[in-house]
């Protein structure tokens, strides 16, 4: 079944044997570590716990932007610490291992502390303990990208992304259902201390499958289709990292106009930090319906995950960006047309389309852009270079005090309009331009 879903039969320059492992492996470790982030779910659980603590809309507006900026600011920085070694599977372990503990330290403060200290301190703190847990996940974003690319075919790497997203969100719907039952029925803090805990857990369960892939040597690893050979010496400082980063956004223009969509799309996407604290409070609903809204969000991504890793690996990941933009547009767009929850329930579908459609291709497209030897570089700087513009979030959080959240959600239509805009006439399609390169 799994050789006729990649079509084993097509790929060459791959021991059949261990690609065939690999991507099980892969499958397993990816939709085990999404089920485990489902519990914790940025876009519609910590929102409201932040909420539940006594942060207003300005700290409920910063859970998003301490996330993404956590996860992606520090990464160019990160590079060296991996970039020249042979093998990345060694660093790709001690940096998940770093971040899958953070999701402990959280669960024991929440049950130890966070029933105890007034909202002024503990909002700060617990939005610090989120930051510095997206910083620890930052340091395993370039090499496990890199990882990834080393030990799949690029023709199998939309579809591989895709199901596991798509086995993900089948099982995140379960997690929301467990969230639901978990905060209705444990008492504040502990309730959230358990969600956190079972994020550890299940993220160490995808570790154990994680250490099970199989790195190729340097001396064996085939030369892959539409992957050129390493043709320059690795940075080994960050003096050099930083310099090959300048020379990139000076000479490669297609990638530049590529950064500028890309930060607009994140602008617009911080806009999901707000909609479960909207609907909350816009419908007088319990807290506990964070986990329905998890579950409507899982379902956006398990319907989402059928069409668009096929999109990705038949018409390239332009299309699925573009996508991307539009439906953060219409996200905003239900937020403020919706006047009954049911109605709302399509703003978390189009959202978790969003997140599924980000996952799948956002990388993947930069992976196209360049060659081998510099993949790290670019999957860095498209982290650190667009990271900052999320906070237009805590914007976002401002402006709601003050006009309100129904104005605050037609400037984050614009914005992704906007995406949309220069998406389609500023970004090319790479593969298109690979295969024009080749046929000059």
């Amino acid at each position: 079944m799994l050789s006729r879903y990649f079509q084993l039969n097509k790929i060459s320059g791959f021991d059949p044997k261990v690609l065939r492992s690999n991507l099980k492996l892969h499958i397993i470790d990816g939709s085990i570590f999404l089920f485990a982030i489902s519990f914790i779910s940025y876009t519609t659980i910590l929102p409201v716990f932040i909420q539940k603590m006594g942060g207003n809309a300005i700290a409920v507006g910063s859970v998003s932007v301490l996330w993404t900026l956590g996860l992606n600011l520090p990464q160019l920085l990160f590079i060296k610490l991996f970039h020249h070694e042979k093998k990345i599977k060694p660093s790709v372990l001690k940096s998940g291992l770093l971040y899958r503990f953070h999701f402990i330290i959280i669960s024991l403060v929440c049950s130890v502390f966070l029933g105890k200290l007034d909202s002024s301190v503990s909002v700060p703190l617990m939005l610090f303990l989120i930051f510095l847990t997206s910083i620890a996940g930052s340091t395993t974003g370039p090499p496990w990208f890199h990882f990834f690319a080393k030990t799949t075919p690029v023709k199998l790497r939309g579809r591989l992304l895709a199901i596991r997203w798509l086995i993900g969100s089948a099982l995140g719907t379960i997690a929301g259902s467990a969230v639901s039952v978990i905060l209705s029925s444990v008492v504040y803090p502990h309730n959230f201390a358990l969600l956190f805990f079972l994020c550890f857990f299940f993220t160490m369960v995808s570790f154990y499958f994680l250490k099970k892939i199989e790195e190729p040597s340097e001396t064996s690893e085939p030369i892959r289709q539409n992957v050129e050979q390493d043709i320059k010496q690795e940075p080994v400082s960050i003096r050099e990292v930083l310099s090959r980063s300048k020379q990139i956004l000076k000479e490669d223009k297609g990638f530049k106009n590529f950064l500028v969509a890309d930060a607009l799309i994140l602008m617009s996407l911080t806009a999901s930090a707000f909609y479960a604290v909207y609907a909350v409070k816009k419908f007088n609903l319990p807290t506990s319906f964070a986990g329905t809204f998890t579950i409507i969000l899982m379902a956006g991504q398990l319907i989402g995950n059928f069409i668009f890793g096929y999109l990705a690996d038949y018409y390239g990941h332009k299309i699925n960006m573009l996508l991307l933009a539009g439906f953060s547009t219409a996200a905003s767009l239900f937020a403020i047309i919706s006047n009954n929850v049911l109605m709302f329930g399509v703003v978390f579908f189009f959202t978790g389309c969003t997140l599924t459609l980000q996952g799948i291709s956002r990388l993947a497209i930069v992976v196209e852009m360049c060659n081998e030897s510099e993949r790290p570089i670019y999957i860095g700087l498209i982290n650190s270079v667009t990271a900052p513009t999320v906070l237009f979030g805590v914007v976002g959080g401002i402006l709601i005090t003050i006009i309100g959240y129904v104005p605050v959600f037609l400037i984050y239509i614009v914005i992704s309009l906007i995406a949309v805009y220069w998406l389609y006439k500023k970004v090319n399609e790479p593969r298109k331009l690979k295969i024009a390169d080749m046929s000059n």
